[in-house]
């Protein structure tokens, strides 16, 4: 028996493990929920699970965006040592993506620094105007920062406080629920993390 869950187990991905965490979440929170990984100087999502399109753009599995801009891209720099996370920051190319965009260097690394103080990061429309959202990591069993999941919502839907008493508990529980598999998984299989 043992040896027939280990086999199923080393053939999940990464994205198999979480995408039943983000559909809890998606059912509790009723916005889209997503997991990225830091890939160069952009969030590289991994897995997703969406309820209605409130971008622009679609976005699905690899697609990547500027980390400055993102809940994600604030919470995955945090878990990095502070000198990593400032030369990342440091190194990116920087433009304003809408009149919310924080570009201002000593600002983005505060930003990081505060989500590195409070586990958790909040976007205001900096990656897209009328786009919110909240991020908090995702730990592998040594206490690593391996991914970020986080969740998006329309600006109209209330205020940043809103978004932080009703979302949050719920984000962090699906993160934690993340954890708990990935410790799982990773101590009977070498598991490839994005």
């Amino acid at each position: 028996m043992l040896e027939l869950g280990c086999a199923r187990l080393s053939r999940l991905t990464f994205a198999e493990i979480t995408q039943p965490h983000l559909a809890r979440l998606v059912e509790q929170v009723h916005d889209s929920a997503s997991v990225a990984v830091l890939a160069d100087d952009d969030i590289m999502y991994v897995a997703r699970v969406h309820t209605v399109r409130i971008m622009s753009v679609n976005i699905t599995v690899g697609t990547r965006f500027p980390a400055y801009a993102t809940s994600m891209g604030r919470v995955l720099p945090a878990g990095l040592p502070e000198q990593e996370a400032v030369e990342r920051l440091a190194r990116a190319s920087v433009r304003p993506l809408t009149p919310f965009t924080r570009v201002d260097a000593a600002d983005l690394a505060e930003a990081v620094a505060q989500a590195r103080r409070d586990g958790h990061a909040l976007v205001d429309q900096e990656l897209e105007e009328g786009l919110r959202s909240i991020a908090v990591p995702v730990h592998d069993r040594t206490g690593r920062v391996v991914a970020a999941v986080n969740v998006s919502t329309h600006a109209s839907r209330g205020t940043l406080d809103d978004l932080r008493q009703a979302v949050l508990p719920a984000l962090t529980a699906a993160a934690a629920s993340i954890e708990e598999d990935l410790t799982v998984v990773t101590e009977r299989v070498r598991l490839a993390i994005p």
